[in-house]
C-alpha cells in the first residue's frame, strides 16, 4: 500500500503540486478563492461581501466566514493562495490522524492506508484543489467533531460542528448522526448554544446588517438545485427534468426520511452490538445522503467522503463480510472516488458520482436491515 501510495504521489501529485497547481494558478479570477479572497477583502474594507457596485457577487458563504478570509486578505493574492492550500491539507491531515487515535492498532493501519490511497486517487479533491474552494476544511472540522464525540468531549464536538456549520451549512444536517442516531438530544442543545455564541461573538467584529442581508437574499437561493450536467444529485436529475420547483420537497423529504430511519435503526439488537462498524456507517451514510439530496453536490464536494469512507471500510475488513457485499463496496468506492467525464465517457450519460452515492447508500441500507445476508455464518466444526 505504501509502494503504490509513493507511486501516486511521485508520478502524479508531486507534478501536479509543484508545477500546475494553484501556487502557480490562482492568480486568475476563474478560481472560486479569488471569490472568498475578493469577499474578505470586501469585510475588510467595510463593504458588503454579498452586493458589490450595485449587484450580486459569487459569495454565498455565511458571514461567519468573513474573518476567516478577511485573514487571507491582509497579504497579496498569491501568498493568500498558497497560505490556503497549507491550511486545509494540514487541517486534513489533523483530521485524519486524530480519527486513526480513536481506533485500535490493528484496525488504523488499515484505515490509515485506505484513507491515504483515497485522498491520492480522489477526483472530486483534484477539482477543489484547483478551484481553491473550502469543502476539505468543512470536512475536517465535521471529522474533528466525530473524533470529540468519540473521546466524550460533547462539548468540544459540538463546536467543532458549529465552526464546520457556520463555514458552509450542510454540515449541519450531520445532527441527524449525533443526535437522532445516537439519541443525544443534549447535543442539539449544546450545538445550538455554541452556533449562538459564535455568532454572537462574531457580531463584534461583523456588521449584523450583513447577517440579516444574508438571510434575506442569498439563504433563500439554496432551495433550488443546480440544473447542471455536473450535479450529481437526486436533485440535479429532478432540475434537469425541469422539475426544479419540487427540488425543495425532494431534498426535505431525503433528508426527513433518513432521519426517521437513523433514529429507529439505532436500537435494533445487531446495531447495538456492533456499535463501532454501524457508527462509522451511520456517519457515512449521513455524508452521503447530504449530497445525495443536496441543492448543489457537484464534483468537489465528494471530498468530504475521503475519511467516512476510509474509517468505515477500515471496519468492515475486520468483520467476516460476504465477498459479494465487498465487491458492491468496492465498486461503490471507485465510483465515488473516481472522474465523472473520462475522455471515453460522457457524465451527461451516466452520473457516476451519483451511481456510486447510491450504490454504497444501498450497502449501507441492507447492512442495518439484513445483516445476515452481509456477514459470513461462522461454522462450528
Amino acid at each position: 500500500m505504501l509502494t503504490v501510495c509513493l507511486l501516486i504521489g511521485w508520478n502524479y501529485w508531486a507534478p501536479l503540486f509543484l508545477w500546475s497547481t494553484p501556487f502557480a494558478l490562482y492568480g486568475g479570477s476563474s478560481q472560486d478563492f479569488h471569490t472568498f479572497y475578493l469577499a474578505g477583502k470586501s469585510w475588510l474594507s467595510h463593504g458588503n461581501p454579498y452586493n458589490v457596485n450595485g449587484g450580486p457577487t459569487a459569495f454565498i458563504y455565511p458571514p461567519t466566514s468573513l474573518p476567516i478570509f478577511g485573514l487571507f486578505g491582509l497579504v497579496d493574492f498569491r501568498l493568500a493562495s498558497q497560505l490556503w492550500i497549507v491550511t486545509y491539507f494540514s487541517l486534513f491531515v489533523v483530521a485524519l490522524v486524530a480519527l486513526g487515535l480513536t481506533l485500535k492498532s490493528d484496525r488504523r493501519n488499515v484505515y490509515v492506508s485506505i484513507a491515504v490511497l483515497l485522498f491520492l486517487t480522489s477526483y472530486p479533491l483534484f477539482i477543489m484543489f484547483q478551484l481553491g474552494q473550502s469543502d476539505l476544511l468543512v470536512a475536517s472540522f465535521a471529522i474533528l467533531s466525530l473524533v470529540c464525540e468519540r473521546f466524550k468531549h460533547r462539548l468540544t464536538s459540538a463546536v467543532m460542528l458549529s465552526v464546520a456549520t457556520l463555514l458552509k451549512g450542510p454540515a449541519v444536517l450531520l445532527l441527524i448522526y449525533f443526535v437522532l442516531f445516537r439519541k443525544d438530544f443534549g447535543y442539539l442543545a449544546r450545538f445550538l448554544a455554541s452556533t449562538l455564541l459564535v455568532v454572537a461573538v462574531s457580531l463584534f467584529i461583523v456588521p449584523i446588517q450583513l447577517y440579516w442581508y444574508y438571510a434575506v437574499n442569498v439563504l433563500p437561493t439554496f432551495s433550488t438545485s443546480f440544473a447542471l450536467d455536473s450535479n450529481q444529485s437526486i436533485t440535479g436529475l429532478v432540475s434537469l427534468a425541469k422539475l426544479t420547483q419540487i427540488t425543495p420537497v425532494v431534498s426535505v423529504a431525503g433528508f426527513v426520511l433518513f432521519g426517521i430511519f437513523a433514529y429507529w435503526i439505532s436500537s435494533r439488537k445487531w446495531v447495538v452490538d456492533r456499535p463501532a462498524l454501524y457508527g462509522d456507517g451511520m456517519f457515512l451514510m449521513n455524508v452521503l445522503v447530504v449530497l445525495l439530496f443536496g441543492p448543489r453536490s457537484t464534483v468537489y464536494p465528494y471530498v468530504v467522503v475521503i475519511l467516512p469512507l476510509a474509517l468505515f471500510l477500515s471496519g468492515l475488513l475486520m468483520e467476516r463480510v460476504r465477498s459479494a457485499y465487498l465487491v458492491a463496496a468496492g465498486v461503490g468506492t471507485f465510483l465515488l472516488n473516481s472522474t465523472i467525464s473520462p475522455d471515453f465517457l460522457n457524465y451527461r450519460t451516466i452520473p457516476l458520482g451519483l451511481i456510486g452515492n447510491v450504490l454504497m447508500t444501498i450497502a449501507l441500507i441492507l447492512l442495518y436491515v439484513r445483516p445476515n445476508s452481509v456477514f459470513q455464518r461462522i461454522r462450528k466444526v
